[in-house]
């Protein structure tokens, strides 16, 4: 479906009444008062309206406002781009993924390149990928990356190979099957060679404003070198801005000199985020301290204790977030030690004030959680990811067998303390907003499901504050404006919070549907009303 922002303006003052209204840690209420970018007031209508006399009034109609979503890990371009190309998702054998590619490039006449992900070949009759003389045949002679579902493997076509020599003997490399490792992060970062700077904005500006129409007020983009050059966190930056979203960047490289001038010249937060410890599962490429339950081998780790350790030492010095991607065991408890030795070092109040975050964290271990407290490493994580693959006989299950039952383990995380924060990685899952929190909700183990309010938070408090935002994330008095208004109906919510009743809570068995969004603010300013809730102010 087609997403349309509305042109930021700031919306000075404004009552909104006649709905729910949650103010995390009180009852809900009825209505809310923002002046100037800031809630001013919440209770009932009438102490609300004698807060802001003679501000203007938009009855909510019994619509639910909450403070709006941060998704705290997503690749805008990418994603634009992955939207834009070959959808490959659902492909069920080798034909019909050469199929689609013939039907896209008919589609799509020219030269250019061709751009698709999703394939995942587990449930294939024959379960292997497409052969490069079957992509060129397909592509008709066009440069085709296909990525993997979880975009840490492609295939790619010889035309595509001759625009991005060099690629040939790395790491990773494949004469004839999927690229991995060294060579797929080479060949992914520069591929931008192939599209112009407008594609890329032009991507960056769908998936925000995706994400605004879901609910979503602040996004971080997760950088680096495998990912793009440096100017991608510019064009997401430029184009979330001109929707009136926050948008946080990282850049994902080893700390040194010239990283942190690359970081400083786009104003990114810290060199964190995609820096890769380790692959992903499905491509196998995820770091484990044993082999692979379906096969030999224990995957790819990208960085070792010392590498690791000297980022976080010289991050920490200067004061800002360093971090890793990292899902295999062996990958996270390697990041884990780097945090130790560093705290040992510099001492833990240090390492806490840099406000170190780790993305993914899918195998840690239960023993390492309490140090990820006590530093406050925020644990960056997709509640999509066990939605998608966590049952029974699905990709974990498959990959590494009986330690797929720790995966995942978002209340033990929460229980412990751990900073959470919640994001979509988009492309490699869609950008969402309280589908985050019912895939928490509904976790594939019931001893790692979380209550609505504690995932709910996570995807509010949690992504703020994992950017050194302490202030934001609820809709208390003096808190900034972020805020998204909901069409739900009012027996879906909870009377004691005002949060939905989502399927494996408490409140109920049964999946009511999700809460759809009419409008979202950033700051007081509108930038998605798809409800025209607030067209008349």
């Amino acid at each position: 479906m087609p997403f349309t922002a509305r042109t930021p303006g700031t919306l000075g003052r404004v009552i909104l009444h006649g709905g729910t209204v949650v103010v995390p840690g009180r009852a809900p209420v009825e209505a809310i008062a923002v002046r100037d970018g800031r809630v001013l007031a919440v209770g009932s209508s009438e102490e609300v309206r004698a807060a802001e006399p003679g501000g203007p009034v938009v009855d909510l109609d019994g619509r639910l406002v909450t403070p709006a979503f941060v998704d705290a890990h997503l690749h805008a371009v990418q994603g634009g781009l992955a939207s834009a190309g070959v959808d490959l998702h659902g492909v069920s054998s080798v034909e019909e993924l050469l199929h689609r590619v013939r039907a896209y490039v008919e589609r799509t006449p020219g030269r250019g390149v061709v751009l698709g992900q999703g394939w995942d070949e587990r449930s294939w009759p024959d379960p292997r990928p497409p052969s490069r003389a079957e992509l060129d045949e397909a592509g008709r002679g066009r440069p085709l990356y296909l990525a993997r579902v979880d975009v840490h493997s492609a295939v790619v076509s010889s035309a595509l190979l001759a625009a991005l020599p060099g690629i040939e003997g790395l790491t990773g490399w494949s004469e004839d099957g999927p690229l991995t490792q060294d060579a797929h992060h080479v060949c992914r970062g520069r591929l931008d060679i192939l599209t112009t700077d407008a594609e890329r904005r032009s991507a960056a500006r769908t998936v925000l404003a995706e994400a605004a129409a879901l609910g979503v007020g602040e996004v971080h983009e997760l950088g680096g070198p495998h990912l793009g050059p440096v100017a991608d966190l510019e064009r997401v930056r430029d184009e979330g801005h001109d929707l009136g979203l926050r948008v946080v960047t990282y850049w994902g490289e080893l700390a040194s000199d010239a990283a942190f001038a690359r970081m400083e010249s786009v104003g990114a937060r810290g060199l964190a985020g995609d820096l890769c410890v380790d692959g992903a599962i499905g491509s196998r490429t995820a770091a484990l301290v044993e082999d692979y339950a379906d096969g030999p081998g224990r995957g790819a780790q990208y960085l070792d204790a010392d590498e690791l350790t000297a980022h976080l030492r010289a991050c920490t010095l200067r004061g800002v977030s360093g971090g890793f991607h990292c899902i295999g065991d062996a990958g996270v408890s390697a990041a884990v030690e780097g945090l130790r030795r560093v705290a040992q070092e510099l001492g833990e109040e240090r390492v806490r004030a840099a406000r170190h975050r780790l993305e993914h964290v899918e195998m840690v271990a239960a023993a390492d959680l309490p140090l990820l407290a006590r530093l406050g490493v925020t644990a960056s994580v997709q509640p999509a990811f066990d939605a998608a693959w966590g049952g029974p006989g699905e990709l974990y299950e498959e990959r590494v067998g009986a330690r797929s039952s720790t995966m995942n383990p978002f209340a033990s995380m929460l229980h412990a303390r751990v900073p959470v924060a919640f994001g979509t990685d988009a492309p490699v899952t869609a950008v969402a907003g309280w589908a985050m929190v019912r895939d928490a909700v509904r976790h594939r183990r019931p001893a790692e499901r979380m209550r609505v309010a504690e995932a709910f938070r996570c995807a509010t408090v949690g992504g703020h504050a994992a950017a050194g935002d302490d202030a934001s994330g609820t809709l208390a008095v003096g808190a900034p404006a972020h805020l998204a208004v909901w069409d739900t109906e009012p027996s879906r919510l909870d009377p004691a919070t005002g949060l939905p009743l989502l399927a494996g809570d408490a409140g109920g068995d049964a999946d009511p549907g999700l809460p759809v969004c009419a409008a979202t603010l950033v700051e007081g300013r509108v930038v998605f009303d798809g409800g025209a809730v607030l067209a008349s102010v």
